[in-house]
């Protein structure tokens, strides 16, 4: 979902500045699941469907797996706090003790929970590891994380199931529509909490995520070709302002900003914007 090129300006400003004929033709309205972008739908373009990314949809779920691992990370660092507490008061001066296993394991491997598995190169030659002082590959890391809290197995393979379904149905939105149904009701019979408030989740934006499996022909790097519905390239416009605004160290001017980031981002850029930015002028020998 693109914002308003000018910082002052509010949304409802925006899209009615759009001729008529414009919006009407819009066809898809892609963005994340909140609610006020959603409704601009129905407001500004009557004949668009609404979009909800996968993106977003899958990094909700991880996100609250996340808090989770953050959350027992927390609680075993405040136990390795208290018991390095209690031993130099015993011993009268101060220990130090390394890291115990399971905060090494939640803060170096949580991410064989959180990210997806067909992305994960999983080794199976074992390497020393310098914790354990013991050879290891990936399962074993894997193993050890699960032996930690057995939530965390059934978390990464409720995800999965969401990742897969994910993954297989692009093209495919009313076989999407069967399959989502079944999660949501999977998700609803969970004994987790987390899963079961996906399920709600997943019901209300329900229609929103089954238009993202549709496809659509794109242009890019002199080809044609078939994609899914994301707001991707927007994601990735909105990614480039906030680096070069990181890397100005911000900018006063907004049209000085505006002509910036069009001379670094297009091929042959139209700067026509305005700035109150009073002209330096060059003096030559002569005028002396």
């Amino acid at each position: 979902m693109e914002q308003s090129d000018h910082p002052n300006r509010k949304p409802a400003d925006y899209f009615t500045s759009i001729p008529t004929e414009e919006r009407f033709a819009v066809k898809y309205l892609i963005s994340d699941m909140y609610n006020p972008y959603i409704s601009y739908v129905e407001k500004y373009f009557p004949n668009a469907v609404s979009v909800v990314d996968s993106f977003h949809v899958i990094q909700w779920i991880t996100r609250m797996i996340d808090n989770y691992i953050r959350q027992l990370l927390k609680k075993f660092r405040q136990r390795d706090r208290e018991y390095q507490e209690k031993l130099s008061l015993e011993q009268q001066v101060p220990v130090s003790l390394p890291s115990s296993d399971e905060v090494y394991l939640l803060q170096k491997y949580r991410w064989l929970i959180l990210c997806n598995q067909s992305n994960i190169r999983y080794h199976t030659d074992p390497r020393m590891d310098p914790h354990f002082h013991a050879l290891m590959n990936t399962y074993d890391y894997e193993d050890a994380l699960f032996r930690i809290d057995y939530k965390l197995k059934e978390f990464r393979d409720l995800k999965e199931l969401y990742l897969q379904f994910n993954a297989r149905n692009g093209g495919n939105p009313s076989q999407a529509q069967i399959e989502l149904e079944e999660l949501i009701e999977a998700y609803q019979k969970s004994r987790h909490d987390i899963f079961r408030e996906f399920a709600s989740l997943l019901e209300k934006y329900k229609s929103s995520i089954i238009n993202s499996f549709i496809m659509v022909e794109k242009i890019g790097n002199g080809r044609i070709y078939d994609s899914r519905l994301s707001n991707g390239p927007i994601e990735s416009i909105n990614r480039k302002i906030k680096d070069l605004k990181r890397l100005g160290r911000g900018f006063r001017n907004f049209e000085h900003f505006r002509n910036r980031f069009l001379y670094a981002t297009r091929s042959v850029p139209v700067l026509n914007g305005i700035t109150n930015y009073n002209p330096v002028l060059y003096l030559e020998e002569d005028d002396f």
